[in-house]
């Protein structure tokens, strides 16, 4: 009888970064096209699309065993950590990896579960377990995004990945909440808790910028945020006078310069 081949993560890593590695080529391209890589993807409109899904389905599936390592088989060691000490391969780069991997990876996920129309509340219906092991993971070894930011941070913000992966769940409620608002067929409770809802997701963006937490990529012209933000204004008008002043400025944020009350 055949034994059953124990996945080892380190034997697959080098096939890993090649992957993360093309996703980082699309990531590029979409932004050179003035579109971020998450609606590039939403809108699926190139053959190029189809081998990122082949990636993205790949990296989910080494991670998926990485995270499940552990419980599936808890006598050979209590934590990924100590399996990948013994590896050669220390916690800190591990940490790295499954933090890029999912600021990378989970918006597509979120822009596929999206691409239906009638689908609703990604986080608690469509969330795929091992993103919110991991999550819970990373949640204690980093620091919160309310903290404030760095030097580092301010001069890094061109390029980085928004630190909450599922800043485009919290976008595409928003976006729903947007149409009951200005539906003549919502009724006045729906109309009033997608206001609070809102309200709460401006807030919400407000302190991600405040932070230099979210990528300077949600203001590319193409962007669907931007064409988002454009109905939000007319909609709740002096509510979000706030963030309309940061978002005036984004030019600034992007070049981390941009100062906050």
């Amino acid at each position: 009888m055949l034994k059953r081949q124990v996945f080892n993560p380190s034997t697959e890593l080098n096939d890993m970064k090649i992957r993360m590695a093309y996703l980082e080529w699309y990531k590029k391209w979409s932004k050179d096209n003035k579109i971020g890589y998450y609606d590039n993807y939403k809108n699926a409109s190139h053959t190029s699309d189809l081998e990122i899904t082949k990636h993205m389905k790949a990296l989910a599936c080494y991670w998926e065993q990485i995270v499940d390592e552990p419980e599936k088989r808890p006598h050979v060691g209590a934590s990924l950590y100590s399996r990948w000490h013994f590896a050669g391969t220390n916690y800190s780069r591990w940490h790295f990896a499954g933090t890029n991997y999912q600021r990378m990876i989970e918006p597509l996920f979120i822009a596929e579960y999206y691409k239906e129309d009638h689908r609703r509340d990604y986080i608690n219906q469509g969330r795929a377990k091992h993103f919110k092991q991991l999550e819970q993971r990373q949640f204690k070894e980093t620091e919160k995004l309310a903290s404030g930011p760095n030097n580092l941070k301010k001069q890094n913000v061109a390029s980085i990945l928004t630190e909450d992966p599922c800043f485009w769940a919290h976008f595409e409620e928003a976006r729903i909440s947007c149409k009951f608002l200005s539906s003549t067929e919502s009724s006045i409770g729906e109309k009033e808790s997608s206001k609070d809802n809102l309200i709460e997701f401006g807030n919400y963006v407000y302190s991600l910028m405040k932070n230099y937490a979210v990528s300077p990529e949600i203001f590319l012209p193409q962007s669907s945020f931007m064409q988002w933000w454009k109905e939000y204004k007319e909609l709740l008008g002096t509510y979000c006078s706030r963030l309309t002043d940061l978002i005036k400025d984004h030019d600034k944020y992007a070049n981390g310069k941009l100062e906050f009350p």
